[in-house]
């Protein structure tokens, strides 16, 4: 067997060791010290810049990233007049729908007694049509009068089950919705053309291609994508994704996640009913790119909002509950259990998210019960708040742990006033999972930040927080260990580490070519680099190796 191309003089993260990587085809044939590269062959000098397995981030909502870029960008605005700015100077969306997405409530205050942002602040710098503002988080929307009206939504409108319609001291909505009532608008917005969720797929290739991330794990698309976002990850969007599939347009390694209920209210029926409809999970193993083969279920909802279930309360004396349908915890426990074993019998791979202490015992509670963890590989998305107790359980039952350090680090010290400082700060304890042998991953969720890949591992290493720098402590990790969180460890996830995540012989030639050396003892200077080549089955998909 005759190698294709040798990249040489390529230092690998973290060790720093100059190699020669050998391609042979789509595969990685050896990697030898550079003195040792064969001679004869198509040969590349890296020159010492760093290179690392193709990124994998395992918890970002590609289709939605790919609708935020190409949708008003709030992610940027901090101040109700740069909101209303940016507003002023969009255009609505066809058929007459502003759409926008980013907007950060912890930041952007609004003329509501308590600071928030009410439909009054946008009404008039949205007079072409209805508006609907996806915040950062993806699980608070803000609404002109205009969409309230769209949607028939009026003092006497009832919560959704999972939902909340925030409401002013006289009873009437104010134009934020909260987790499942975000559908009671985006179910009133027509749908959009299978060439915009096609552009919006395109658009998020180009970027996370220029990124260095070779996968993606696209976490919840179908039905209960009506409450998410922008409201337009339905079925429809998984069938864009099939269209390019199809087309060979198809550049990232995809798995979608489908979503049954949403953001609240989902029940085992409509889990069942809708995996039933669907058929079974379809997995494209080492020759394809896209897998439909996970389900995703909102457990609860996050901690600023107060929809996270906590064992010991919030600052107003609540502890919140899980979104699941039921009237009681004891009901939603109940039918959170029947939703994962809904899943499980089916043979799908479940991926909860559950940013509580109570929520995550009761997923893993539910998981155990199916006797499918080691099999399906069942995981536990964001885990915010976990007890170090429920960490063997999570390593006995084989699970990983999807973090997210770039949020945690982005939130900073943001939400202490609500958790309280150590219990703010004690979020997503990275070391102690590790050293308990669970399989942690990092991802970004994007578009709640940006797919920043450097800032994730930075953040993961260091533990600093965005407006308290200096921060640190114990459960920070080492350079090798946050890039295997985004590589080896993230292939894991999806059952896929036998055959990629890392630069060894037999393993699929995905790689990410820096444009320098990282010094790996100062993790920011990973903001330092930018991406020179990203390749995919040995082939250049972004850039140039020369």
């Amino acid at each position: 067997m005759t190698a294709q191309l040798v990249l040489t003089n390529a230092r690998i993260a973290t060790s720093g060791d100059l190699v020669a990587i050998v391609l042979d085809g789509r595969d990685i044939r050896e990697v030898v010290p550079s003195a040792q590269a064969p001679s004869g062959v198509s040969t590349i000098d890296l020159q010492g810049r760093t290179v690392l397995p193709g990124v994998d981030d395992a918890h970002l909502h590609a289709y939605e990233h790919g609708r935020a870029l190409t949708a008003i960008d709030l992610a940027k605005v901090t101040s109700l007049g740069e909101l209303r700015e940016a507003l002023a100077c969009a255009a609505p969306e066809a058929p007459g729908w502003y759409r926008g997405h980013g907007w950060d409530g912890m930041v952007v205050h609004g003329s509501a007694h308590d600071g928030g942002l009410i439909a009054s602040d946008i009404d008039d710098v949205t007079p072409g049509g209805p508006a609907l503002l996806g915040d950062s988080t993806g699980h608070v929307a803000l609404c002109n009068n205009l969409a309230l009206r769209a949607a028939g939504i009026h003092r006497s409108t009832p919560d959704p089950q999972g939902g909340i319609i925030v409401r002013n001291a006289d009873g009437d909505p104010t134009g934020l919705l909260l987790e499942a009532a975000v559908a009671l608008v985006s179910q009133a917005i027509p749908e959009i053309s299978r060439a915009d969720r096609i552009a919006a797929l395109r658009a998020a290739h180009a970027d996370l291609l220029a990124r260095g991330i070779v996968a993606v794990t696209d976490p919840g698309l179908g039905p209960g994508g009506r409450t998410l976002m922008d409201g337009t990850g339905t079925l429809d969007a998984v069938e864009a994704y099939e269209d390019l599939d199809r087309s060979g347009g198809l550049l990232l390694r995809t798995h979608v996640m489908l979503l049954f209920g949403g953001l609240g209210g989902t029940t085992a029926d409509a889990v069942a009913c809708g995996l039933d409809d669907w058929g079974p999970p379809r997995r494209s193993g080492r020759g394809g790119r896209l897998s439909i083969d996970q389900v995703k279920v909102f457990a609860d909802g996050i901690p600023r909002s107060r929809t996270a279930w906590l064992s010991e309360p919030y600052d107003d004396c609540t502890h919140g509950h899980m979104t699941v349908a039921g009237n009681s915890d004891e009901e939603r426990v109940a039918e959170l259990h029947a939703i994962v074993s809904a899943a499980a019998r089916r043979g799908w791979q479940v991926g909860a998210h559950c940013t509580g202490d109570a929520t995550i015992t009761a997923y893993i509670d539910a998981v155990e019960a199916t006797g499918t963890s080691h099999q399906l590989g069942h995981y536990l998305i964001h885990g915010d708040l976990i007890r170090k107790q429920d960490l063997p359980r999570l390593a006995s039952l084989g699970m990983t742990l999807n973090t997210n350090p770039g949020i945690r680090w982005s939130v900073g010290h943001g939400v202490s006033s609500i958790l309280g400082e150590a219990r703010n700060l004690g979020r997503q304890p990275l070391q102690s999972a590790r050293s308990a042998g669970v399989n942690v991953v990092a991802s970004s969720d994007a578009p709640v930040t940006l797919p920043d890949w450097g800032t994730i591992l930075a953040a993961a290493m260091t533990r600093a927080l965005r407006d308290d720098p200096a921060y640190t402590d114990d459960e920070s990790v080492t350079g090798l260990e946050a890039v295997e969180m985004m590589t080896v460890n993230a292939a894991r996830q999806s059952s896929e580490n036998g055959w990629r995540g890392r630069l060894a012989p037999g393993m699929a030639a995905d790689l990410v070519v820096l444009d320098s050396e990282v010094d790996w003892a100062d993790p920011w200077s990973l903001k330092d680099s930018s991406v020179c080549a990203t390749l995919i089955d040995g082939s250049v998909v972004f850039g140039s190796l020369t």
